[in-house]
């Protein structure tokens, strides 16, 4: 059986992508409203770059340490749905064991299909 090799390149994104989310929530309040050019505000803009960046941390730092880019895949999107949640004001746990049901579904399903 043949070894996938950890990239590093993984591991430099992940610590990239942590050091942009601690920027981001250390020095940019969260009421920050982007100007486009128009005179257009986008409210709550601060989240447009949060969720992504946070995704991007998760999905680099799972791949590089379980190899596996279904795993990373999985439990980015699985922590960005739960804030996404919770954003919403969807905080009773039946939704986190729902969520958890489904993603544990789609890991079921996902390792069966290999």
């Amino acid at each position: 059986m043949r070894q996938r090799k950890r990239s590093i390149v993984l591991l430099i994104i992940s610590i990239l992508s942590f050091l942009a989310l601690a920027y981001l929530i250390f020095f940019i309040s969260p009421d920050y409203q982007l100007l486009v050019p128009r005179s257009f505000s986008v409210v709550g803009s601060s989240l447009i770059f949060f969720f992504p960046l946070l995704f991007l941390f998760c999905f680099s730092l799972i791949t590089y340490l379980f190899k596996s880019k279904t795993h990373g895949l999985l439990v980015g999107l699985f922590v960005i749905t739960f804030l996404l949640f919770r954003l919403s004001n969807l905080t009773h746990p039946f939704f986190f064991i729902l969520l958890a049901g489904l993603f544990l579904t789609l890991e079921l399903f996902f390792a069966h299909r290999k």
